[in-house]
């Protein structure tokens, strides 16, 4: 979270962090990035790893985990509810730690957190920290720009109840989440598909950026090649 609302943002986290871990967009595609992740990691970064639900599962694709989250409160509830011994949850921020921390990642993931940051600052942080072979996993939250970006959102938004009713057997998130996320999004700033493509090939060169149905977009890349 680099940027002229750190605070803001901060203390927006602070409340979402009581909310329970329950199914939601991002984790849609938690399946989609781990099936890129390999079995036998030595070491494997997650970025604003929130309550560490996402970082529990990493467990089994490596030896250490380490979660960094900026909020207090998400450290906090990451160390009670999904904890292990192979996972170190820091408070710390994306670039204190790059700057800081003298080790290097077979596997660098974040979810929904990259849009708070300085996008192309921190791809670069992340790739300089790459072991040979190591790979970015990026899911992010995109912005609609073409007709064609309209269309998809158009009908995410009609099958929305329904995954919803499937997966939480509500078709709307509870009054408790929405009280919680209440001025968050007023902090956020999206980039468009073609925005997130171009970052990418500056930074990055050769990586996949796809965008998804449910108001995501998602980044892959190998730093082998």
């Amino acid at each position: 979270m680099e940027n002229g609302n750190d605070e803001n943002v901060i203390k927006q986290f602070d409340k979402i962090a009581f909310l329970p871990d329950k199914w939601d967009h991002n984790q849609q595609y938690q399946h989609y990035l781990l099936k890129h992740i390999p079995k036998n990691c030595n070491t494997i970064l997650d970025v604003g790893c929130g309550t560490g639900e996402l970082t529990k599962k990493l467990v089994s694709y490596s030896k250490e985990i380490i979660g960094i989250d900026i909020s207090e409160n998400m450290i906090h509830e990451a160390k009670k509810r999904n904890n292990d011994e192979k996972i170190t949850y820091l408070k710390v921020s994306v670039e204190k730690y790059f700057e800081e921390a003298d080790k290097t990642f077979d596997i660098i993931i974040s979810i929904a957190a990259l849009h708070h940051m300085d996008e192309e600052k921190i791809l670069q942080m992340m790739k300089n920290k790459l072991t040979r072979n190591g790979k970015i996993v990026i899911l992010d939250l995109v912005k609609s720009e073409t007709i064609g970006d309209w269309l998809l959102s158009i009908l995410a938004a009609l099958l929305n109840p329904w995954i919803m009713l499937i997966m939480r057997r509500r078709i709307r998130v509870t009054k408790e989440e929405r009280k919680a996320w209440d001025g968050h999004f007023r902090y956020d700033n999206y980039l468009t598909i073609r925005e997130a493509k171009k970052i990418a090939r500056h930074v990055l060169g050769k990586s996949k950026v796809k965008r998804h149905l449910f108001w995501r977009y998602s980044i892959l890349y190998n730093n082998g090649g």
